[in-house]
């Protein structure tokens, strides 16, 4: 199935931006003007997706507290796997999980759509803009927009060239090869280091401690996603470069956002009961105590607490003090 139709509506969401930043004062053929249409356009694509990250996070959470009583079906019905099917189907329907909640979001999080966009646009660089090519004209772009956001440079560096290429190339594209590889360098590793620092929140807010061949794989994915990060700093073009730049600063924001205000609660333990206070009895109170007595007051400022145990022994061991000193005086 072609996805045309999803390459026409992010490049309609970009141009809109471009059109934006060309009102507002930006030259419409800057680097900068198309670098922040670039950046807006990821942040509009996060933002739609934002409702289904959410509902991906609580799915992932839900599949961790469920793993166990998973692995407990499965190695009670290896043998019979219509009986696990049952089962499972069983589980799902007490916890209340909906398998289907979670391959939506999945899908979403993969916008192939923005990245075949801005690599069309960086192969689109060598084609004039008055040859009357079709490739020009893709995805409502004119041919002006496309040789525009083609040949624009961002602080010297051109969004179409990479790592890869030479200093004739980036001359040819009318940039400066030292400030290409800085930029291009600078975007890498602050995309790496943001890319780390998600994994790192995501393993704090995990509903479950993974053991096991799982808590290998998430140390492994954790130095093995931003070393992969970093290596497509030498295929990507700068362009590219800068929509996994936003995206992955994005997700580091939006995970802080996730742990914060959306942090994984684990159940109480022993149906809600602390473990200074017995099992509730039938009528809801805790066994061992009194619900007509009155609960102690917190001593003031500066007062030590008062211990009635030691208290009473204490009087005891003065009146029978008293008694004896009495009984002396009397025998004098």
């Amino acid at each position: 199935m072609s996805l045309d139709f999803l390459y026409t509506a992010v490049s309609w969401v970009l141009l809109r931006w471009h059109q934006l930043f060309t009102a507002v004062g930006l030259n419409e053929n800057s680097g900068l003007n198309w670098a922040l249409s670039i950046v807006f356009l990821v942040i509009t694509a996060r933002l739609l997706m934002f409702r289904f990250f959410v509902k991906q996070v609580r799915y992932q959470r839900q599949m961790q507290k469920m793993q166990p009583k998973i692995q407990k079906l499965r190695e009670q019905y290896k043998n019979d796997r219509q009986a696990m099917q049952r089962e499972m189907v069983k589980l799902q329907q007490e916890e209340g999980f909906n398998p289907l909640s979670g391959c939506l979001p999945m899908l979403l999080q993969i916008p192939i759509s923005l990245f075949h966009v801005l690599r069309h646009l960086a192969n689109s660089v060598n084609i004039p803009a008055g040859s009357g090519n079709p490739k020009l004209t893709l995805y409502s772009f004119t041919a002006q927009e496309t040789h525009s956001a083609a040949t624009a440079k961002l602080f010297g560096a051109p969004l179409a060239a990479s790592l890869r290429d030479g200093a004739d190339k980036i001359q040819q594209l009318g940039g400066d090869l030292t400030s290409t590889r800085v930029v291009t360098i600078v975007l890498v590793l602050v995309s790496a280091a943001a890319t780390f620092f998600t994994q790192i929140l995501v393993r704090r807010g995990q509903a479950t401690v993974p053991e096991g061949t799982a808590a290998t794989v998430q140390k492994v994915m954790l130095y093995l996603i931003p070393v992969s990060v970093l290596f497509s700093g030498l295929i990507f073009p700068l362009g590219v470069l800068l929509y996994w730049f936003t995206s992955n600063v994005w997700t580091l924001g939006q995970q802080a956002y996730i742990n914060k205000f959306h942090p994984h609660v684990p159940p109480p333990r022993d149906g809600g009961v602390s473990s200074d206070q017995g099992p509730p009895n039938p009528d809801g109170d805790q066994q061992g105590t009194d619900p007509t007595r009155p609960s102690p007051r917190a001593p003031r400022v500066g007062q030590r607490p008062s211990r009635p145990n030691r208290a009473n022994r204490s009087n005891r061991h003065k009146r029978k003090k008293r008694r004896s000193s009495t009984s002396l005086r009397g025998r004098s």
